[in-house]
């Protein structure tokens, strides 16, 4: 199997997404959401850091439960390890709640439509896209 280059992986993502190009964002790898990209990276790193933390705070869980079920723990049984119906239930609580509280205010705080500068938005109001 080849390697696609960044444009031809971004091309085939894109396949069958005609109906969101207009969407703020689209452009796959390099989304643009609002008028200053500080914002935009900004968010990524958020995003990116809460990503990170999920996977302490599982591994973490994961760990607790087998010192608990096993009393010891190696890097291959947490690797391995398969919750149970209820240990997933669990989990996905858990990630839901840490989803919650993080990014929460990411989305109350927007008001309305149309109160932010998204991009789109801007280009629509001017014409062009600074």
């Amino acid at each position: 199997m080849s390697k696609l280059s960044p444009a031809e992986r971004a091309k085939k993502l894109s396949e069958g997404l005609d109906y969101v190009k207009d969407l703020p964002g689209f452009e796959r790898g390099h989304p643009h959401y609002f008028k200053d990209p500080m914002i935009d990276h900004l968010i990524e790193i958020v995003l990116q850091l809460g990503a990170e933390l999920w996977v302490v705070k599982d591994r973490q869980m994961v760990t607790e439960h087998l010192l608990a079920t096993h009393g010891k723990v190696t890097p291959d049984m947490i690797e391995q390890f398969k919750p149970s119906p209820e240990m997933r239930e669990h989990l996905s609580r858990e990630r839901k709640e840490l989803t919650k509280r993080l990014y929460q205010c990411l989305s109350d705080e927007m008001g309305p439509p149309g109160e932010a500068a998204f991009v789109s938005q801007v280009m629509q109001g001017s014409g062009n896209k600074s």
